[in-house]
């Protein structure tokens, strides 16, 4: 699991697949924020089209890559928290979240992370590696 941490890590700008209100697919970047306990955790508010997609469908995917042409895809299903102390980290960690949500106890807020498989792959010919998350 530490493999996916460290690419979120050095590849923090992702793109998150949805199923959209609409029935078409809608692929927006977002960004890592942090990992605890083993789990990767990103961010939205509640007022966006995205939260209300994921809220929908808790089914989506991710991606991300390297120049080098490595990559990273998680699957699975989304979980929101409640927890005021893992959004405070949100905050924290970024000064234009901070900006925009100012604390952890802000209802438009929300951080979530995605509960399913992750694979690292590349055109080396290697088979992929997979993880549980």
């Amino acid at each position: 699991m530490s493999d996916v941490i460290n690419f979120l890590k050095e590849n923090s700008l992702i793109y998150l697949a949805t199923s959209g209100l609409d029935g078409n697919a809608k692929v927006r970047p977002i960004l890592f924020y942090f990992e605890e306990d083993g789990k990767p955790y990103f961010c939205t508010a509640n007022n966006k089209p995205m939260f209300k997609e994921l809220d929908a469908n808790p089914n989506c995917e991710i991606v991300t890559a390297t120049p080098e042409f490595v990559w990273l895809r998680i699957s699975g299903e989304v979980e929101f928290t409640d927890s005021v102390e893992l959004k405070q980290k949100v905050i924290d960690s970024n000064e234009l979240v901070k900006a925009l949500y100012e604390t952890g106890d802000n209802p438009v807020f929300e951080v979530f992370t995605i509960n399913g498989k992750a694979t690292i792959a590349d055109f080396s010919g290697e088979p992929p590696k997979t993880y549980e998350i």
